[in-house]
């Protein structure tokens, strides 16, 4: 029994060894990339990218000399078919003939003589008959006072007339001031229009008239009532009791103006306590009153009956050195 036992465990291991064997020669042979010890390489240089060269075009050469023929004998040239004037239009009722350019050496230098066409059966053109037409300067437009703006603002023909007030109490007036007021006077004489008519009254002591009528517009009328104005103080008397500012209204409005221009301090003379209404009725038959004064402000008692007497007549005032 012994024996046997020994005998089966030898054959056991014997056949254990064969199948050792032949498992590890058949696993190397199915799986001998997993255990590879080794891998083979192939190293190669890589070479840099080479600029391409880029070479520049050549100049294009200069053609020498170029003709060229054409079938068409004659060339009309389009122009104004008016006749001739003074501003060169000419007519191109017949065409003319056209003449080839003049060959030119282009090696010769660039000083090449000049290239002209004739045409024949064209009338020639003096040289500086016409006049070069020359822009016009702009002309600046007048400066226009309160009071010019106001005259023109008044539909159709205007009879004016200018009232001085050149009593006691506005000797007091600086000189240059009273200068200002009547510089304004003579400067809107000149906007008056030639359908326009116009009169100067002046009181101190007495009024004083310049004209017994209304005066036609015209250089020589304005001009003359200009001077007249520039020399108003000489022309009133100044020694007796001033003339009153209502009276002088009641006077002018015998004439029917369309307006009056009224320089004054509006003050009256004749009554002691004036009052608004009672001021305000002497508007009444002179049309729109225009007043203007100087060297007061709004409150003061004349600026506030002036205002009363334009504000009646649908007139305007003009405190000019405010």
């Amino acid at each position: 029994m012994k024996a046997k036992s020994s005998a089966s465990f030898i054959v056991s291991i014997a056949l254990h060894l064969i199948v050792c064997v032949i498992g590890f020669f058949y696993w190397f042979s199915v799986n001998p990339s997993q255990h590879a010890d080794s891998i083979d390489t192939f190293f190669t240089s890589v070479e840099e990218p080479k600029n391409k060269r880029i070479t520049p075009t050549k100049r294009p050469q200069i053609q020498r000399e170029t003709t060229q023929s054409t079938s068409q004998a004659k060339m009309k040239i389009l122009t104004s078919n008016a006749p001739p004037t003074q501003r060169g239009a000419v007519s191109a009722a017949e065409p003319s003939d056209f003449q080839t350019f003049e060959k030119v050496d282009l090696n010769a230098g660039i000083d090449a003589a000049p290239t002209t066409i004739e045409f024949q059966g064209v009338p020639r053109i003096q040289r500086g008959a016409v006049e070069p037409v020359m822009k016009q300067k702009k002309t600046t437009e007048r400066f226009k006072s309160k009071l010019v703006k106001f005259i023109e603002a008044q539909e159709g023909p205007q009879n004016i007339v200018y009232c001085i007030d050149l009593s006691k109490s506005m000797q007091v007036l600086q000189e240059r001031k009273l200068k200002r007021i009547l510089d304004l006077m003579q400067d809107s004489l000149t906007f008056l229009e030639p359908h326009d008519q116009f009169n100067i009254m002046a009181y101190s002591t007495q009024l004083v008239p310049y004209n017994k009528d209304f005066v036609t517009v015209s250089e020589r009328s304005v001009a003359e009532a200009s001077s007249y104005i520039s020399n108003i103080k000489t022309q009133v008397n100044t020694k007796g009791q001033d003339y009153d500012m209502l009276t002088a209204l009641t006077e002018i409005s015998k004439s029917s103006p369309t307006l009056v221009v009224l320089f004054s301090d509006g003050i009256p003379t004749s009554i002691s306590t004036p009052d608004l209404d009672f001021i305000g009725q002497h508007a009444k038959g002179n049309g729109r009153i225009f007043g203007m004064g100087m060297g007061m402000a709004p409150d003061y008692p004349g600026a506030v009956m002036l205002k009363k007497l334009t504000t009646v007549s649908d007139g305007d005032l003009w405190l000019v050195d405010r």
